[in-house]
């Protein structure tokens, strides 16, 4: 789908780009590969950015891939690729504002793998026994936001008077974003079979 939106970017000569989100576990299906190999043989205007969190639901990177940098195997498709630490919000800032510019300049489809980690279960049925307890509690050591927040402090020189209302104007600004998704409201049942259409090419 995101393949398809970039080229329909380009077939109308829109100056945009297609970004598309997925996990490393997405990465061992079929559809990546597919449209990795389109992307560059069409020179389409798509950022590709894959969250490789070392587990794919809850199985090991390691017992999935034969060659677990990502970003390597995403470059042999033709496409620019890079890895980047998914712990560190400022490297993953600067990475994805450089490949955006890059890919609406017309440098063809990019690539990032952002290497991090999840600190809780992949979801609420998730009973998380395949993962060592110590070993998230050394990734929450890196933990991004704290991170973030003693670079703050360090650089920039908040204090937590500071902090805090950087935070307030968050909450805020958060809330305000959500009170107005919720005037929206929800989508009429009977628009919800328009555009579907059936193999024959017929409103289903």
């Amino acid at each position: 789908m995101a393949a398809g939106l970039a080229l329909a970017d380009r077939m109308r000569g829109e100056p945009r780009l297609a970004c598309c989100f997925f996990g490393d576990g997405a990465f061992a299906e079929g559809e990546f590969h597919e449209t990795a190999n389109l992307a560059a043989l069409w020179d389409l205007p798509l950022l590709l950015i894959c969250e490789n969190n070392l587990y794919a639901m809850g199985t090991p990177l390691v017992r999935e891939h034969a060659q677990i940098d990502l970003a390597a195997r995403a470059a042999s498709y033709g496409l620019v690729a890079w890895a980047v630490d998914g712990m560190d919000v400022l490297a993953v800032e600067h990475a994805a504002r450089r490949a955006a510019q890059a890919v609406r300049e017309g440098g063809g489809p990019y690539f990032l793998e952002l290497r991090t980690y999840r600190f809780r279960a992949h979801s609420m049925y998730d009973p998380d026994l395949y993962r060592d307890k110590a070993e998230i509690e050394r990734w929450k050591e890196r933990d991004p936001v704290a991170q973030l927040v003693d670079r703050i402090r360090s650089e920039d020189g908040f204090d937590d008077a500071g902090l805090d209302l950087v935070e307030k104007e968050i909450a805020e600004e958060l809330g305000q974003a959500e009170a107005e998704a919720r005037k929206g409201g929800l989508e009429p049942p009977e628009d919800l079979l328009r555009f579907v259409r059936t193999p024959s090419g017929a409103p289903s």
